[in-house]
């Protein structure tokens, strides 16, 4: 809940319009996906990557998955996924294994994919696995501030 409550002041201090939308319980951002009967690259996904010195998160369509190698040499720094110890010692406030869609409201730097501006509207994770913020994509500039962004994704590969 404490997640959530960060996330709001956050948007409220921007002044940023959101409804806060409820699901079923669901463990990947496809399966909220399905849940909430949107397409996935309406999820932005928030992806914790360990740099050299750095730790940082990348935010993504759902339906899209990181090009390491690309976003590397954008940013001149080798990324590998961080752990989920990870994600749990920074994002303390959330439920195991959610990275919350404003890392910022953290002070946790970020990156975002270009990508995510073609909906009119994304999902953000409020901090669990029940509970998404609604936001009018024309506000994504605003809400990642000064964070670096660019095209770094591919669609997701079929793992089978």
């Amino acid at each position: 809940m404490k997640a959530l409550h960060r996330m709001e002041r956050f948007l409220d201090a921007h002044h940023i319009p959101f409804d806060l939308v409820m699901h079923p319980h669901t463990h990947t951002s496809a399966e909220t996906a399905r849940a909430m009967g949107v397409l996935p690259g309406r999820i932005a996904k928030g992806v914790l990557l360990d740099g050299r010195d750095c730790q940082m998160v990348a935010m993504i369509p759902a339906d899209q998955e990181i090009h390491l190698g690309r976003l590397g040499l954008d940013h001149g720094v080798e990324f590998s996924l961080a752990s989920e110890d990870s994600i749990a010692r920074l994002f303390r406030e959330c439920e195991p294994g959610v990275v919350p869609g404003l890392p910022n409201a953290w002070g946790v730097e970020m990156v975002w994919d270009d990508d995510l501006t073609a909906q009119p509207d994304i999902y953000l994770e409020a901090g669990d696995h029940e509970r998404l913020l609604h936001i009018e994509t024309r506000y994504l500039r605003e809400i990642f501030g000064d964070a670096p962004h660019c095209h770094f994704c591919q669609p997701r590969m079929a793992h089978g």
